[in-house]
């Protein structure tokens, strides 16, 4: 029987372990490299490559009155559907209508004065050749008179009483004669007042239109200002239709690399869905972003404003008011493509 050699317990021999996978420290460089990568991106990646928010629009009319009024009857509500020439509410004014009966008593108090005029200018024509046919009889009468005064066969009381008459009868024809005139000149003024009136009715009658109010385009009622009953002032607004094919107003940040110019080929995105535009207009003014886009406890921001259209292929564009991300799109971009090769020029299709 052969015994076996046992391995003393005070002398262990080293295990040499076998060399594994660093999945670990790939992982780990992979997290801290796109952690660096998310907060570059959040604070410099709109600077780096085009990414900005806007909003669908469309364009933007505003009924409001130039006169005080009470609203009768509400023919719209917000959101709804109007075409041109629609009814959209009944008003009532109380200073138009006051305005309208003194302007229609003040041309009647007019209308009355030249006839007034007219008649007393047609007594005038008729009476002046008599008057001149006085003052020529007068006249030829206190001539003929002084001869016989010479000759002592008229006694002077009588003579006095020629040339008297001859006075009275130049003063007749010349009062006349300023009159007529003077009647001449009142009745263009009257008749200009007349004008001026007539005016005055006819456009205040085109302005209030008997308190109609019909919509001047078609579109869609937006913001409703007003309800049955409510009094509005001179120059509030009523309400806005929006009209016309829709658009987006875009913000992009200034001072980036690229360069936004019109033509520009663009990627819109509301939510899940995309869309496929060009940049119709670039605006010198940077506007305050809405509210929507302003970020918490952080100073009022403004970008630059353009203007983005749909392309023409677009049949369902998004709803009003849409907040929308846009990109550029292609690639190349067509900012990058200027960028490297400053010559060439990316011209959108346009509608």
């Amino acid at each position: 029987m052969r015994l076996r050699k046992r391995p003393r317990f005070d002398n262990l021999q080293n295990e040499v372990r076998k060399r594994g996978r660093s999945w670990g420290r790939w992982v780990y460089l992979a997290l801290v490299l796109g952690l660096l990568f998310w907060v570059l991106d959040s604070f410099f990646g709109n600077y780096i490559y085009l990414r900005a928010e806007g909003l669908v629009l469309r364009e933007r009319v505003v009924i409001a009155t130039q006169y005080p009024a009470a609203v009768t009857e509400l023919r719209v509500r917000e959101g709804w559907n109007v075409t041109k020439g629609e009814l959209l509410a009944q008003l009532r004014s109380q200073s138009v209508e006051e305005s309208l009966a003194k302007l229609h008593a003040q041309l009647a108090g007019v209308i009355t004065r030249a006839t007034e005029l007219s008649i007393r200018d047609k007594v005038n024509d008729a009476l002046f050749p008599l008057a001149q046919h006085r003052y020529e009889i007068a006249k030829n009468a206190r001539i003929n008179s002084e001869g016989l005064l010479s000759q002592k066969l008229l006694a002077v009381n009588r003579h006095s009483e020629l040339v008297k008459d001859e006075v009275l009868s130049a003063e007749s024809q010349a009062q006349l004669a300023a009159e007529r005139d003077v009647i001449r000149q009142e009745a263009a003024d009257v008749r200009a007042a007349i004008e001026s009136s007539r005016s005055a009715i006819v456009r205040l009658n085109e302005l209030y239109a008997g308190g109609i109010v019909n919509s001047p385009v078609s579109g869609i009622v937006g913001s409703l200002e007003v309800s049955e009953g409510s009094v509005v002032r001179e120059a509030e607004p009523l309400m806005e239709i929006f009209t016309g094919p829709p658009f987006v107003l875009a913000y992009v940040p200034e001072g980036a690399i690229y360069d936004v110019r019109e033509g520009d080929r663009i990627d819109i995105a509301v939510g899940l869905a995309s869309y496929s535009g060009y940049v119709s207009q670039t605006y010198d003014l940077a506007g305050q972003l809405p509210k929507e886009f302003q970020q918490t406890f952080q100073p009022v921001n403004r970008a630059r404003l353009i203007r983005v259209e749909f392309g023409p292929d677009q049949r369902n564009p998004p709803p009003l008011f849409a907040k929308t991300k846009l990109s550029a799109a292609g690639w190349p971009s067509d900012w990058l493509r200027r960028l490297i090769l400053p010559r060439s020029s990316v011209l959108a299709p346009k509608s």
